[in-house]
């Protein structure tokens, strides 16, 4: 059966995946910080986006398919990424433990009472933040492609990766689409790299 079909078959038998998607904003540490939301689920899933992306465009199929009836899935824009602007994103020394400390509060604006994170990127590595700091209120989590350090090697890397019309058109488009046909990397991204 194709991929599509069966999809299609399996969701309209199981109402667990069929729940509306949310999409919202909320003021939080003195900016508008905007969330979608799908699920009705006990256990709260934070989803954490890398450098630039969003909750849209990096987690919109887990948004939308994650079991709704366990999970109640929140996918964020940092400030100054996606529909969290404006303001527009900078880097501050600290602007991971910022980040860390916004994905907390919303979440507790949110009212949940524990969450678990699922971190991707720049995502991740707020998330281990996030848990560092708050060890009580993070229940589970899954990190991937997050770094701890930046080595001579990765700045390089960085570097290679400033001029965006290099990118992929898999990866360009999305992000096109959400910052407008301008998207480039801040300047601001040399204190990171």
């Amino acid at each position: 059966m194709p991929r599509n079909l069966l999809y299609s078959h399996l969701s309209s038998h199981l109402p667990h995946f069929r729940t509306s998607v949310t999409s919202a904003k909320v003021a939080v540490n003195g900016v508008q910080l905007h969330y979608q939301q799908a699920g009705e689920g006990d256990h709260a899933v934070l989803l954490l986006p890398g450098m630039l992306g969003s909750g849209e465009t990096d987690f919109g199929p887990q948004l939308k398919s994650l079991n709704k009836k366990l999970f109640t899935v929140v996918a964020w824009d940092p400030r100054g990424y996606g529909h969290s602007r404006p303001p527009d994103r900078d880097f501050p020394a600290d602007f991971f433990e910022r980040d860390a400390k916004d994905a907390v509060d919303l979440m507790k604006a949110l009212k949940f009472k524990k969450v678990s994170l699922l971190g991707w990127s720049d995502g991740g590595i707020t998330a281990l933040i996030a848990a560092a700091k708050y060890p009580s209120y993070i229940h589970k989590m899954v990190i991937w492609g997050a770094n701890a350090y930046v080595t001579d090697k990765d700045s390089m890397i960085y570097e290679g990766i400033r001029d965006v019309s290099k990118w992929s058109e898999r990866t360009r488009k999305p992000l096109e689409a959400l910052y407008g046909c301008s998207l480039t990397v801040s300047p601001g991204w040399n204190a990171v790299a």
